[in-house]
């Protein structure tokens, strides 16, 4: 085989392009193989797979190392795939939600390297959140060699692993024995899109760029790939790749917008409705989806209401805008008033049991995942739904509305005229109400909304990416937060807590790439969050790579002295324990109030109150404040910012709120 016909070989003026594998944005990347390989042209497994990465235009590969690892640590010592930045992660989760920030900013697949069965396990919920947020990740774990008497290079006794003194010197007379698993790759299976086992590195590039393709196309989602040590450590030759592994062959399957016949038929209920709302919770992912739901919206006056959203994906400043609801509260009024309801990128447009369009109205469903097909029971009574680019078919509606506008009836325009007097007046209530949450309560302790409105006007210029893992407090951040640009406001997708602290640094990581091409201003990254989410993300762990990899940011966290969630999900099933009076042996630690002493019966209480602040500081040198009063608000949030901003240090302001 020429060396000219392949991509992945080494060669002085490789002009190959390869387009990003970038949700929404179709700019290509130049790269090249790399050319530090062997005299003979020989590489190992591992550098094969880094090949493969670095060929497709993964940039970023976060990794929690091992035993499982050597090859792959002789190809980062020798800056073999100088593309492939190799990011380190004291803790698996911390790199998986890392990784998950850095793919919802670039629209890029990242990757993860994790230890054998062990470390994937301490992956943790963030295989849950990748999994439920469709992110395009791609995790690659050892296995244990499976071969024991030295029968080749990596074997479990290893000849030169045996004459070595660091190995009379750790586990690795067992660890490998026990390690050993039936099946490794069911730990994950039921969260991935695919996986499979690299058992050749002859066709290691092949099975990576599959990964690749399947974790990058409609619906997206995490991939996972294992090999032996054995395999990471044998050789292939580099010639042996061939034309068909180039990575411009094996780019996602292309998304789809909506027939001309759908678009007209669509458009023509949504021009008739006298009532339309429009329910989403992740469209706002895709930039062009965030303008094209604008645009619709607005030429016609349809109200817009995001229901447990991952991400910002309507201005929360437009009168269109019927603001967030999480976890249910209560019948939603735009929502009974329906005749027609477009739901697009959503899982949850509302929770049957507590808010539910009326039985008459009409409903569609746009979605890069109409069926769910990994939710057991799941249904959305649609009269019509459809599987497409969501940005696309936004756009094919709002340029149909466009150029249907000379037929509008009078009746039509009247009723768009009378919407939107109606929807403004509705606004301006709701903004009314707003405010009234943010004035200062009289007896001086600090409210969420209160800190909310100060924060703003504190920010009022910058650029805030806000990161929101606040429980409990997830609309009142959201609402009084007010955002607008897209990508202002980001969740997990999923519902394992502790994502905040890992995906804040790759989402710094992602903001700065693309402030080094010019993409993007300076942003300043915030995570608000509950006090036991703080704990669950693991900050001994996350602040360090904070540090180590000049990514600070601030954490605001809300401390109520414990977890809510699943104190108010026992007395919604339980109304009867609210008045309930627990046999203890003394006053509760929050002041002995009733429900503080029921929040310790039920074990829910985080009491005494760890120093969030110090935990930070220890890990990464952060800067920290408890805040108890709103005289202390302004200048905490002040410092902080310049902590953040001048400093280049992570911040954290632990406010004190009511107790759980």
């Amino acid at each position: 085989m020429s060396p000219v016909t392949s991509p992945l070989l080494p060669r002085q003026h490789a002009t190959s392009r390869v387009r990003r594998l970038n949700q929404g944005r179709q700019r290509p990347v130049r790269w090249r193989a790399s050319e530090a390989v062997s005299p003979d042209d020989s590489i190992s497994g591992a550098s094969a797979i880094l090949h493969a990465l670095q060929a497709a235009g993964v940039t970023h590969l976060f990794v929690n190392l091992g035993s499982d690892h050597p090859a792959f640590m002789t190809a980062f010592a020798m800056k073999a795939y100088p593309r492939v930045k190799v990011v380190t992660s004291p803790n698996e989760m911390n790199a998986l939600s890392a990784a998950s920030g850095y793919a919802m900013i670039t629209g890029k697949p990242a990757a993860v390297l994790v230890h054998v069965e062990c470390g994937t396990q301490a992956l943790a919920g963030a295989v849950h959140n990748i999994s439920k947020g469709r992110l395009p990740v791609v995790i690659v774990a050892g296995t244990v060699p499976i071969t024991m008497e030295g029968e080749l290079p990596g074997s479990r006794n290893d000849e030169h692993t045996r004459k070595s003194a660091m190995y009379r010197l750790t586990l690795g007379k067992d660890i490998h024995f026990i390690q050993d698993i039936p099946d490794q790759r069911s730990i994950v299976r039921q969260y991935m899109k695919y996986d499979h086992e690299i058992r050749s590195p002859h066709n290691a590039v092949q099975i990576v760029l599959r990964a690749l393709q399947i974790a990058t196309s409609t619906p997206q989602g995490p991939t996972y790939l294992i090999a032996s040590r054995e395999t990471l450590e044998a050789q292939t030759s580099i010639h042996s790749i061939k034309p068909s592994q180039d990575p411009e062959k094996n780019l996602w399957v292309e998304k789809i917008g909506l027939h001309i016949q759908d678009v007209a038929r669509l458009g023509d209920i949504l021009i008739r409705a006298k009532s339309p709302l429009i329910v989403t919770s992740y469209a706002g992912r895709n930039p062009a989806a965030f303008r094209a739901l604008h645009d619709l919206a607005r030429r016609l006056a349809i109200p817009v209401h995001e229901n447990a959203p991952v991400v910002n994906n309507f201005p929360t400043t437009s009168f269109l805008h019927q603001g967030h609801t999480w976890n249910g509260g209560g019948q939603l009024k735009a929502l009974a008033e329906a005749d027609v309801v477009l739901v697009v990128d959503s899982d949850v447009p509302w929770i049957p049991s507590e808010s539910r369009p009326s039985d008459e109205a009409r409903i569609f469903h746009l979605d890069c995942d109409p069926l769910k097909s990994s939710a057991t029971l799941w249904s959305l009574p649609a009269e019509k739904r459809w599987m497409c680019d969501t940005s696309v078919a936004l756009k094919q509606l709002d340029e149909y509305v466009k150029m249907s506008r000379e037929l509008f009836t009078k009746v039509t325009k009247s009723r768009i005229g009378v919407r939107t007097s109606l929807l403004a007046q509705r606004f301006e209530a709701r903004t009314r109400r707003l405010e009234a949450e943010e004035v200062a309560s009289s007896d001086g302790k600090v409210t969420v909304p209160y800190f909310m409105s100060r924060f703003r006007k504190a920010t009022e210029g910058l650029d805030v990416l806000a990161l929101n893992e606040s429980t409990t407090n997830l609309g009142k951040v959201a609402d009084h937060l007010r955002h607008d640009q897209h990508n202002s406001l980001l969740g997990s997708g999923g519902g394992s807590l502790g994502w905040y602290s890992g995906a804040a640094v790759g989402v710094a990581m992602a903001l700065r790439e693309e402030a080094a091409v010019g993409n993007v201003a300076d942003r300043l990254v915030t995570a608000f969050v509950g006090d036991g989410t703080f704990l669950f993300g693991v900050p001994s762990s996350a602040y360090w790579m904070a540090m180590r990899y000049a990514t600070p940011y601030l954490t605001v966290v809300w401390n109520n002295g414990g977890w809510t969630s699943p104190k108010n999900a026992c007395l919604r099933i339980h109304p009867e324990m609210k008045d309930f009076v627990p046999r203890s042996d003394g006053e509760g630690r929050h002041g002995g109030s009733r429900a503080t002493a029921l929040a310790e019966a039920m074990g829910v209480s985080i009491s005494p109150s760890p120093s969030f602040g110090k935990i930070a500081e220890g890990a990464g040198d952060a800067w920290w404040t408890v805040v108890e009063r709103v005289d202390e608000v302004d200048g905490a949030i002040a410092e902080g910012l310049r902590v953040v901003r001048e400093l280049k240090r992570c911040a954290v302001i632990e406010v004190a709120i009511a107790s759980v």
